[in-house]
């Protein structure tokens, strides 16, 4: 993919956090969501601690422009005695998509949960979706399991 050694990603640290909040924001207007400052705030504070269960990776340019972001949350699962890690976000702003960002984000998602012990990564795709379930599916198996919750988002 054209661009990717242009693409460098590391954890958020605490120097970031307005990058972030910028990119977080933009992806809160892509889904058509808000979520509250106090949400926001303790998001951030819990990926801030190396010992913690949720890691915030950001996506920058040669430049250095925050560009993108992917957020994963670590928990213990049953049947294995490791950790499994969730996807929760993973975002690109929409003038730099096509350049790297979405792959060397997903790529450092995956040696993160390496290094962590987690066996399996996870996500969601909306079904709608069909270029970012092509770019997925270069990266990941598709189940044959569907989501079911409690109550829509949010």
């Amino acid at each position: 993919m054209a661009g990717v050694s242009a693409i460098s990603v590391a954890r958020a640290e605490a120097g970031d956090k307005e990058r972030w909040i910028r990119l977080w924001r933009l992806w809160q207007l892509h889904m058509s969501g808000a979520v509250p400052d106090a949400v926001t705030e303790r998001t951030w504070q819990r990926a801030l601690d190396p010992n913690g269960d949720l890691l915030i990776l950001l996506a920058h340019t040669a430049a250095g422009e925050a560009i993108g972001f992917a957020t994963v949350s670590f928990s213990p699962f049953a049947w294995t005695g490791s950790d499994i890690a969730f996807l929760q976000d993973l975002f690109v702003m929409e003038v730099n998509r096509g350049q790297g960002a979405g792959e060397a984000l997903l790529d450092a998602v995956y040696r993160h949960a390496d290094e962590r012990g987690a066996g399996q990564v996870y996500w969601m795709v909306d079904e709608k979706n069909e270029k970012l379930q092509r770019f997925y599916a270069r990266k990941g198996i598709r189940t044959p399991y569907l989501r079911y919750m409690r109550a829509p988002w949010p």
